[in-house]
């Protein structure tokens, strides 16, 4: 595997695989609008006819999260190109995997340890067509959806299933970056999400005592709006469990295109 540099050639090359690259487009293009530093590493094949791409993406170093694509055709040879990046003994997360690559990766994990520190999370992919129009929806009085203020970041993590001990200062660089979006209700954060550095919607999530009022839809139009104005596109990985929240993503425009898995390994609590 070698480094890429050139992230404007990279997201043209994905682009030709969309939808099922998707994942690895958007952190391309967050990498290139918001410029992280350190920023992410972004690698290819050496042979050129692999089609294999590797993005290890920003966060912890304890718990790297890397993003994979490659055709079903290359699979066969992902094992190996990827043990150059991967440190399969040391926990990390691997993000969006169609289920072509998810066996040989699940089989490489266990041979590293009992089978109890592997999670894997099958979700739903839902796009919002850059040609789709997304719905309009009426804002009670007492009701104003914008995003969310750095001092109520902290009841966004309590609210998020994942909370953890790296969760808030994730959500916080988020925030500070307008990427955060929220529904307040007389003056107080009820309903939230963001979106995350390699570009999908999520931590979404209402305060009990105000759900089923339209709350999160609100707040998700809002980040939709918000996100296709600085030239990226919505999409979300919803849990296979969550029939909830895919039906508010349907109803809000988003398209259900595949279907992939994610993959943890000895993922910090």
């Amino acid at each position: 595997m070698k480094q890429v540099f050139d992230l404007k050639a990279l997201q043209e090359t994905l682009i030709q695989e969309l939808p099922f690259s998707i994942l690895a487009l958007e952190s391309v293009k967050h990498q290139i609008k918001f410029n992280f530093q350190p920023p992410k590493e972004f690698y290819v094949c050496e042979n050129e006819e692999l089609s294999l791409v590797v993005i290890k993406e920003l966060g912890d170093e304890s718990f790297p999260v890397f993003t994979i694509l490659c055709r079903e055709g290359d699979a066969s040879k992902a094992e190996h190109e990827l043990k150059e990046i991967i440190p399969w003994d040391q926990p990390w997360g691997i993000g969006g995997l169609p289920d072509y690559l998810v066996g040989a990766l699940k089989a490489k994990a266990q041979n590293q340890g009992p089978k109890e520190f592997l999670e894997e999370s099958e979700c739903w992919v839902a796009i919002l067509d850059p040609d789709t129009t997304i719905p309009g929806i009426d804002i009670p009085p007492n009701c104003k959806v914008q995003h969310v203020a750095l001092n109520d970041v902290e009841f966004m993590d309590q609210l998020w299933k994942f909370q953890s001990s790296t969760s808030l200062p994730l959500l916080k660089a988020q925030a500070e970056r307008g990427l955060a979006f929220g529904t307040y209700v007389d003056g107080e954060l009820k309903s939230s999400l963001v979106t995350f550095n390699f570009g999908p919607l999520g931590a979404l999530a209402t305060a009990e005592t105000h759900r089923k009022k339209g709350l999160a839809q609100m707040a998700l139009i809002y980040a939709a709006k918000h996100l296709r104005s600085e030239g990226l596109t919505p999409f979300a990985f919803i849990e296979t469990f969550n029939k909830p929240s895919f039906g508010l993503f349907m109803k809000t425009g988003f398209t259900h295109t595949h279907n992939v898995s994610w993959l943890f390994w000895k993922r910090p609590q």
